[in-house]
């Protein structure tokens, strides 16, 4: 009888335990964030040729009112600062799970890699990206090794004249198809050359989405029912049966999915 009362006590106890974690919202938030030490880490790159041009100047914004949230850690990249060279067309990634180049590219995979959140600017050649993320796209282990999973994630795209949705799209389509958690976009007309920041509306715009960028991985919110529908639709139709039928060839893709956490199984 005296050992049911404790065992009552302790279930209670437990409850109230639970209960009281439930209420701790910083606690769940640290809970979960790489490293498991609380800190959000949120990486910026800036994939124009212009360290001080419009994109960088709006990624600059997202960068400082996300650096004043409480147990954010952001650190913002210049593509340009990289030596990152064109693939080779080799497939050795794909099997050995690294690029046999020599250079910057593996290096910042494995930053984007290890970031809760990842914010991409780029200018608008085009309807596309820049000539520099392009050529990091095809080396970065993006889509097959699904590089953005869980993450959460910012296109910013800049233009003069025309085709800056385009360009948009290829970002969002980068994002959403490396089985990036959530997704977001900004795009802005600005004249070459000038401030995009000046502008109070673009300005509030992306003090607003920054605030909803850090909320939405701080409260792990899960992102749009079509992103899920088409990131399931393209990792389970199409990239996971074409992987799993080029066998030991592409054993470096299913290292870096199991390093992710996705379940396969091989034939």
């Amino acid at each position: 009888m005296r050992q049911d009362k404790k065992n009552c006590q302790a279930n209670a106890q437990m409850l109230y335990l639970v209960h009281l974690l439930k209420r701790l919202k910083p606690w769940r938030i640290a809970y979960g964030l790489h490293e498991r030490n609380g800190k959000m880490k949120i990486v910026l790159l800036n994939t124009s040729a212009r360290k001080n041009g419009a994109t960088s100047r709006i990624l600059t914004g997202f960068s400082e009112t996300l650096s004043a949230k409480p147990g954010v850690e952001t650190t913002f990249m210049h593509l340009s600062d990289l030596r990152i060279g064109f693939c080779s067309g080799c497939c050795l990634c794909y099997k050995n799970g690294v690029c046999h180049i020599g250079d910057d590219a593996d290096m910042l995979s494995e930053l984007l890699d290890n970031a809760d959140g990842v914010i991409i600017g780029t200018p608008n050649y085009v309807g596309n990206v820049s000539g520099q993320l392009k050529t990091f796209i095809d080396r970065g282990h993006f889509v097959m090794e699904q590089l953005m999973k869980d993450k959460y994630t910012v296109g910013v795209v800049t233009y003069e004249n025309t085709l800056g949705g385009a360009a948009l799209k290829v970002l969002r389509n980068l994002f959403v198809f490396s089985g990036a958690k959530g997704y977001s976009g900004l795009v802005v007309k600005t004249p070459f050359g000038s401030d995009p920041l000046a502008s109070q509306k673009v300005k509030a715009k992306v003090t607003r989405m920054a605030e909803k960028f850090y909320k939405s991985i701080r409260d792990k919110k899960a992102g749009p029912p079509i992103n899920r529908i088409l990131q399931s639709f393209a990792f389970n139709i199409v990239i996971k049966p074409f992987v799993l039928r080029k066998g030991d060839q592409f054993d470096g893709v299913l290292k870096h999915w199991s390093k992710r956490g996705i379940n396969y199984e091989r034939r």
